[in-house]
């Protein structure tokens, strides 16, 4: 154990659950974040190993986010690392979509995460140890695609907030970064990673524990000049614009 602590959103499963693995094995203790308590979303928590502490809640009530951080430091004694890789990914042609995706959109990928660097920050400048955030936001951040347009605009508006909280933080020695992914194989988007194989210059998705590589970085002391960034990785997929819609 390094005596740091990590809180990870979404840590049942997909990138999520590869973030929580690695920031284990690299000796965090982990805050473990889910939607709810129920056995469909717990994920394989039993077979994760070392100091673990499930939180749960529904980020759709902003309520949530500063009961999961002040329940981490109460089971676990302070916290060092946050993740926010919860998220919604609402594909729906721009017409179809309603004011109740845009909201549920906003307030899962953007107010969530708001709210928990403003709850895990106060607790890292309270401790006067520096810290860091980091927010998964996706290639869609930075490139449009169809069927996308209030996804990629969460996705850009969470990245511009890590953007403006690195400025505000780093008197405090709290570092924010962005980790934004391509195209990566999880249950959840499997079908769609094979689809768009041909749209990636590599040639194939990507996986769970590279970007889970990347956060560990970001978290680690070796990047503590590092802040206010956006990390891509998505196999080059970038560098040419995805035709086609999402599904």
């Amino acid at each position: 154990m390094n005596g740091k602590v990590a809180l990870v959103t979404g840590a049942n499963t997909g990138i999520g659950l590869a973030i929580a693995t690695r920031l284990l094995a690299d000796g965090f203790a982990l805050g473990y974040a889910t939607a709810g308590e129920t056995p469909e979303l717990e994920g394989p928590l039993d077979e994760l190993h070392g100091q673990i502490a499930w939180v749960y809640g529904d980020l759709t009530d902003p309520k949530v986010p500063e009961q999961l951080v002040a329940e981490v430091v109460a089971k676990l004694g302070r916290i060092d690392v946050l993740v926010n890789n919860a998220g919604l990914s609402t594909a729906k042609p721009f017409f179809d979509l309603t004011a109740a995706d845009f909201d549920l959109t906003f307030d899962v990928d953007v107010r969530a995460s708001f709210l928990l660097a403003q709850a895990a920050a106060t607790r890292m400048r309270d401790q006067g140890t520096g810290g860091s955030i980091v927010n998964i936001t996706s290639v869609h951040e930075h490139i449009p695609r169809p069927n996308l347009s209030i996804y990629a605009a969460a996705k850009a508006a969470l990245g511009m907030l890590s953007k403006g909280l690195a400025l505000e933080l780093a008197e405090f020695d709290i570092r924010v970064n962005s980790v934004a992914p391509g195209v990566i194989a999880t249950p959840r988007n499997e079908a769609d990673a094979e689809t768009l194989n041909p749209e990636v210059p590599l040639g194939r998705p990507g996986k769970p524990e590279e970007v889970a590589a990347l956060v560990s970085f970001l978290c680690s002391d070796e990047a503590s000049y590092v802040t206010g960034s956006s990390y891509i990785i998505d196999g080059g997929m970038i560098q040419q614009v995805v035709k086609m819609p999402a599904g």
